[in-house]
């Protein structure tokens, strides 16, 4: 009976980590679209156009640490897409994850600092700037995450080797020296048996055993003598 190969489902190269860029993309998109709650409860649906990048009227802008603006918005909609494709296991969802987080975690960072440096203290804010400022520092830590699980996920991606042997036999040995097939190491090719029987043998065996006894001979007819 031949021996058949199961089928196995390798992971695809490059694909470590993806599943986890994916949900961190997410874990953004809910904190941008809660700022974007904040603001929305604050003017109404009047900041809409605000949120989508046409301010047209100033005096629906939310004062506050963090608002939901046009960037935002942009940055909604490529972290959904590129979501989708971290969790389908499309590769060019890594470089484009870092490349989004790390721009807008550099936004944030330089945001935070701003509001260090105008608030003599930060325990002086209310609970609610508190947690808006809060998801700055939240949005550097996810871009340093992203960034490191793309790192090692990259490393260590490679197609796994299957853990059994080829369905087809081994190639044949290269010949030697003199057109013939090379010998393996400690083999020796059968011998054939030996003429001779031995002597403590019984009638008809030989050297080799179960060799046929040798046929036997047809007598001479007598030579007539010479005149």
């Amino acid at each position: 009976m031949a021996f058949v190969q199961p089928l196995q489902s390798n992971p695809r190269p490059g694909g470590r980590g993806l599943p986890a860029i994916g949900f961190l993309l997410l874990v953004q998109v809910a904190i941008e679209l809660a700022v974007l709650g904040y603001d929305l409860n604050r003017s109404g649906v009047s900041y809409l156009p605000a949120a989508l990048g046409v301010p047209v009227d100033a005096r629906y802008w939310v004062p506050a640490p963090v608002s939901f603006t046009g960037y935002d918005t942009a940055l909604v909609l490529t972290a959904l897409v590129l979501a989708f494709g971290a969790v389908n296991g499309r590769r060019w969802a890594r470089p484009g994850a870092v490349a989004v987080l790390a721009v807008n975690g550099y936004v944030s960072a330089t945001a935070l600092i701003t509001v260090l440096l105008l608030n003599e203290s930060i325990l002086r804010l209310d609970i609610v700037d508190l947690l808006l400022t809060a998801t700055l520092l939240v949005d550097v830590v996810l871009a340093l995450v992203v960034m490191l699980i793309a790192a090692v996920g990259r490393e260590q991606s490679a197609p796994a080797l299957p853990p059994f042997p080829a369905p087809y036999p081994p190639a044949a040995p290269a010949p030697g020296a003199w057109g013939t097939p090379s010998r393996p190491a400690g083999y020796w090719p059968p011998q054939p048996p030996s003429a001779a029987p031995s002597a403590d043998a019984g009638p008809g065996f030989g050297a080799g055993f179960g060799a046929p006894p040798p046929p036997p001979v047809p007598p001479q007819p007598p030579v007539p003598p010479s005149v």
